[in-house]
């Protein structure tokens, strides 16, 4: 396959994306995991995906969307209990602060599904489609993104994300000043701290007033009723790989050695659902040493672009060697991209914690004012960032395909 001549017309693949992100955006807004419009993206990139000739499959899963969240009622409720309890009896107060601190591990940092049973149930869906190479099978790649989109944070103002911050930060200082107090209680009481607090131990306490407003505000902090149009997070993802399934259909060429895949999985922003439940069914078929992943996820603001290393909140490594071929594939286009990790997940950790190589390829801001927000719309994303993205896949498979022929 002619790659040079791939490339030499990737403004059309550019406004592609652009059109279909728009058009995908603004007709099926909606798509929380489980609904309606997930379903109606998934139906639209399937029979899209099949049109170009790759062989195409939906498959449903099972999914609770309230587990991705459900744990801060919980977590926030006991920390209040346990405010009230630290007046009393302080080894209630430090058991309800370990009985919150559950769900809040579980859930938001590790993303497990081990509470899931406890929640309402929805169908998702994932969409998987492969273009077949021409002869044996050397190398097979997959680009994943999601086609779910995630609720909204409060309050409605702009910089509302560093707000947001501050007041997470701030909920996570005033649990370890409770703790803290607690055991200094516990410890000068004896027995099980029961006692109430007078004196000093009384100043400590009411000095715990300060953090009331943060840890009543988390309650808060997510719009379960509105959705963001999800244009960058991650429509544009999705659409770059789509584009690059069209793109390689559209040379009338099939590729001698590399198989080229994509994957759009539902319910990622309840938790990496969609890409745990293609890991479920699908893991064991592709731990031969042939098959990387390359998750594409927000593909937003230049200045951020970045290929990751570590995902799900740095508690997950991804693949050292895939890593240094796709920041090279990024490279050759000009752009600049940094390495590492941060907060929060990918479905890369998911393919990776299945015993897959895996990759994310992020280009996120999260102090934006289009993360996770309604501002997240396609009149606001970049088009040469989503074009060099585009190319920059379409040197990842290059490359595959030159080893295959070595």
């Amino acid at each position: 396959m002619n790659f040079d001549t791939l490339k030499q017309d990737t403004a059309k693949s550019r406004e592609f994306i652009l059109r279909e992100t728009a058009y995908t955006a603004e007709n099926m807004s909606a798509r929380y995991a489980g609904g309606v419009a997930e379903a109606d993206a998934a139906d639209y990139f399937s029979e899209k995906l099949s049109l170009c000739g790759a062989k195409t499959v939906k498959e449903e899963f099972a999914v609770s969307p309230a587990a991705a969240f459900g744990w801060i009622g919980v977590t926030v409720v006991c920390t209040l209990l346990a405010y009230v309890a630290y007046f009393f009896v302080s080894m209630v107060s430090v058991a309800l602060i370990a009985v919150g601190l559950i769900p809040f591990v579980v859930q938001g940092v590790l993303l497990s599904r081990a509470f899931d049973g406890l929640y309402f149930k929805r169908t998702s869906r994932n969409v998987t489609a492969t273009l077949p190479c021409e002869g044996e099978v050397k190398n097979r790649v997959f680009f994943t993104a999601h086609l779910d989109s995630a609720h909204v944070f409060r309050p409605y103002v702009k910089g509302r994300m560093k707000l947001i911050a501050a007041v997470v930060a701030l909920c996570l200082i005033g649990v370890a000043y409770l703790f803290a107090a607690d055991i200094a209680r516990w410890a000068y009481l004896g027995s099980v701290g029961t006692g109430l607090a007078a004196d000093e131990w009384l100043i400590v306490g009411l000095v715990g007033i300060v953090f009331l407003p943060a840890w009543i505000w988390a309650l808060f902090l997510i719009d379960g009723r509105t959705t963001s149009q999800g244009a960058g997070d991650d429509l544009s993802g999705c659409w770059v790989a789509a584009a690059l399934v069209k793109a390689i259909a559209e040379s009338g060429e099939r590729l001698p050695h590399t198989e080229v895949g994509v994957i759009l999985t539902g319910a990622e922003e309840c938790g990496l659902r969609g890409a745990k439940a293609w890991c479920d069914a699908h893991a064991s078929e592709y731990r031969d040493g042939k098959t990387v992943f390359v998750t594409l996820d927000t593909l937003r603001t230049r200045d951020a672009l970045k290929v990751q290393t570590r995902d799900l909140n740095g508690l997950v490594k991804l693949d050292k060697e895939l890593a240094g071929l796709v920041t090279s594939a990024i490279r050759k286009t000009g752009a600049k991209c940094s390495g590492g990790g941060g907060f929060g997940a990918t479905d890369a950790a998911a393919f990776a914690s299945a015993g897959l190589k895996a990759v994310s390829v992020t280009a996120l801001d999260p102090y934006s004012d289009t993360y996770h927000t309604e501002k997240d719309t396609a009149d606001s994303l970049d088009g040469e960032l989503l074009e060099d993205c585009f190319v920059a896949a379409l040197n990842v498979v290059e490359e595959l395909q030159r080893r295959g022929e070595e």
